[in-house]
């Protein structure tokens, strides 16, 4: 079992140890480890091993739900609870809006990433003003791009899915797609680009109500083309730095 922080680069160099990754740790690429994973069958869900980690530590901590242990980590940094930590760390990133307090709005979980994590990925991005139509910012190049952020969702009788609002917004001119783990832990494990125009599934991409994607291998292969891990890197860089 990996000792260092979820998500972390040594986290991942650990766990590569492991699993016997036969690559030098030396210039280790996370992408890299997760493509040869997937292709030997070793790790091919790696959100499976994110969750049994966060398990792990709840169960070594004493506690019996990911609520009681984060209020437990809370308290030990002075903190009432688990909610009064994260309404505290919101304030100081200056993310203080109304929005902001429903942490079950799917417009709070969007905004609040866009702006502190996947816009950051962006070189020199323009943000638009919050409730601008169609699109969050426009890229250096003059494009304008929509983000749309989603955890996992888990329904009884259901493999577990990502579900992103497209709304047939033919506005903008890319969407960027970011899957993660959970709102406790914030771990990005997917991030997807699609101009709005490419064919997927039948269809171009923006004329749809919603785009589900099933944390399955055979359905995340199907969008491997689409999927942007050097994007996806530099979101865990800047989700670990803000720990």
């Amino acid at each position: 079992m990996t000792t260092k922080k979820k998500g972390s680069l040594g986290y991942y160099k650990e766990l590569a140890k492991e699993v016997g990754y036969p690559n030098e740790i030396e210039g280790f690429n996370i992408g890299q480890f997760l493509k040869w994973a997937r292709e030997n069958g070793v790790l091919v869900d790696p959100t499976d091993v994110e969750r049994k980690v966060f398990e792990k530590s709840i169960e070594n901590a004493g506690c019996k739900t990911t609520k009681e242990y984060l209020d437990k980590c809370a308290q030990k940094l002075g903190f009432k609870d688990g909610a009064e930590k994260q309404k505290e760390w919101r304030w100081n990133k200056g993310i203080h809006s109304p929005i902001s307090e429903n942490e079950d709005c799917s417009s709070w979980f969007g905004e609040f990433i866009s702006q502190n994590y996947v816009m950051k990925t962006f070189e020199d991005p323009i943000k638009m003003p919050p409730g601008n139509p169609g699109f969050d910012w426009l890229c250096k190049k003059g494009q304008k791009i929509d983000h749309k952020g989603a955890c996992l969702q888990f329904i009884e009788g259901k493999s577990p899915f990502w579900l992103f609002n497209i709304k047939y917004n033919d506005i903008t001119d890319y969407f960027i797609l970011s899957a993660w783990d959970n709102r406790d832990s914030l771990i990005p494990l997917h991030v997807w680009i699609f101009h709005k125009n490419d064919i997927v599934r039948g269809r171009k991409f923006w004329r749809r109500d919603s785009f589900s994607i099933t944390n399955k291998p055979k359905y995340l292969e199907e969008l491997k083309k689409y999927e942007v891990t050097d994007r996806l890197e530099k979101l865990k860089e800047l989700c670990h730095n803000d720990v």
